[in-house]
Formats: structure tokens, sequence, C-alpha cells
């Protein structure tokens, strides 16, 4: 399922519309973003940014369909990103501190806290 939601100037979303696809692929992107375009009667309302998970297909239907607007990956996408690379990089780096053991998982959340 393909979520299309809005932000209002007070933070609140709405429901702009729902695209129901059988495969991420990109001729389903861009199906769902023409639709999209469909209910935007009026250039003004184009959307400005576009948040979505990462996905590399989906970002460049973005840049093709809306040249206007920026995609940027969600604040939750970011945060996993950063979780998986910081249990890569410190799994192994970080045994002992000050003659303690040090468990990976607590240097990850003392990061992700920050």
């Amino acid at each position: 399922m393909f979520e299309i939601v809005g932000v209002t100037s007070t933070n609140l979303t709405y429901y702009v519309g729902f695209g129901f696809v059988t495969h991420e692929k990109e001729e389903n992107f861009v199906w769902v973003l023409q639709m999209m375009l469909k209910l935007l009667k009026s250039k003004v309302n184009m959307p400005k940014v576009v948040v979505t998970d990462g996905y590399t297909t989906l970002i460049n239907v973005v840049a093709t369909i809306l040249p206007e607007s920026s995609a940027i990956l969600c604040y939750f996408h970011v945060g996993e990103n950063v979780k998986a690379r910081c249990i890569t990089d410190y799994r192994y780096a970080l045994r002992k501190r000050d003659g303690k053991d040090v468990k990976h998982c607590d240097v990850v959340k003392t990061l992700m806290r920050a």
C-alpha cells in the first residue's frame, strides 16, 4: 500500500490518498504519483517535499514526476540507518573501556539517545 499524506502548518497530518500496488516497481510508483497529480487541480498545491523510506526507485520517480519537489528520508528510517551503522561499526571495536567489558548494544543505545 502506498500512502499519501499531507501536513498542515500546525503539524497535523491528513490523508490525500492511497495506492495499492502489487510490487515496488518504477511503473507502479509512476502510476500512483500521476493519479495523485490528477487529484491536485492547482499547481499551487504541488508538494514541496516528499518523505520516503529511502527506496531508490521511488526517489528517482519523485524526481521525474515531481521535479520541483525534494525527496528526503523520513525520521524513522534515518534513525534505523544510523542504528544499523552503529551496530556494524562498533560491534567489535569496543570490547573494553576502563578495564570493563562494554556491550555494543549499550554503545548503540547511548548513541541513539544522543
